[in-house]
């Protein structure tokens, strides 16, 4: 049964996905909100395909009515306010909000994204250069509109800027289809792996239209246009 989301109280959607073990797990989706609800330790069983499946399914999405995220979600099982967290991941520095009781945990796709070594920060000159044709994005953590000329963090919830790394993406999602396409048992002669998604040169490209972007919806679009399709 799915759960109300922890920001706009609208019903989530349940999406099914498998475990590294491969049995079924149901996680719940905020799409209007951008928010993921994991289960206890339901994000670090999900197997490498399952990831690849939901990265699949948050460009789907791409074009959903979006909310501005509130900062003090509660969790759906207590009710309590959630506590904002800070980990350390293979990709760096991400947050979530978690329950005190250990209900799971709640999560935004940029810092799922995050998480997953998909998403970089752009430093102070690529923001001078982006904002020469762009005038103002959309904070892919929360949803509120970035004036990217005055500002180069969000004022709403203080996430940096962030783009998708397409050469992060690329060495991510080959090591996820290895793990994926690992045997159970090492053969006597190790076979060549050659990745089947292939980065461009340029970590990022900047995104052609005058009005308010969302840089991560921008690149994980031209990722999959160029590498997954």
């Amino acid at each position: 049964m799915a759960i109300n989301c922890p920001s706009c109280v609208a019903a989530c959607s349940s999406a099914v996905f498998t475990t590294h073990l491969n049995t079924p797990v149901e996680i719940d989706i905020c799409w209007p909100c951008h928010l993921i609800w994991f289960d206890h330790l339901e994000s670090t069983s999900l197997s490498p395909q399952s990831v690849i499946d939901l990265f699949r399914r948050i460009h789907a999405h791409r074009d959903d009515q979006r909310n501005i995220v509130s900062l003090a979600p509660r969790c759906p099982i207590s009710r309590e306010k959630l506590l904002l967290t800070n980990d350390i991941g293979r990709g760096g520095r991400f947050s979530y909000y978690r329950s005190p009781k250990g209900h799971g945990r709640l999560i935004s796709f940029v810092q799922f994204l995050r998480e997953k070594s998909f998403i970089r920060t752009l430093n102070d000159h690529e923001i001078e250069s982006l904002s020469a044709t762009v005038k103002q994005i959309r904070c892919s953590s929360c949803g509120a509109g970035i004036n990217i000329e005055v500002d180069h963090v969000c004022t709403h919830c203080g996430s940096p800027i962030s783009v998708l790394d397409e050469k992060a993406v690329a060495k991510a999602l080959a090591d996820l289809d290895a793990k994926a396409n690992r045997p159970r048992h090492v053969p006597s002669t190790t076979p060549t792996y050659t990745p089947s998604y292939q980065s461009r040169e340029a970590p990022w490209q900047e995104p052609s239209s005058s009005g308010i972007t969302d840089l991560v919806l921008t690149g994980l679009a031209a990722i999959l246009a160029a590498s997954l399709s």
